[in-house]
């Protein structure tokens, strides 16, 4: 069975909201100023490269 794009993206979206989720808690834990302001600039940069890259990956209309 080969993976479509949309379901390879899916998956990468899933990941991304579970590592998402499990660092939240960690750093909830934790509950230092820096190491939210850390995790804060991370989820944003990180995002953003997914986003960029999904988006490279979709064809242009004419």
């Amino acid at each position: 069975m080969s993976e479509t794009p949309a379901r390879r993206k899916d998956l990468w979206t899933a990941a991304l909201t579970a590592v998402f989720l499990a660092t939240l808690v960690v750093v909830y834990v934790v509950d230092e100023p820096e190491l939210w302001l850390v995790w804060a600039v991370l989820t944003v940069v990180v995002s953003g490269a997914v986003m960029v890259l999904f988006n490279r990956e979709t064809p242009q209309e004419p």
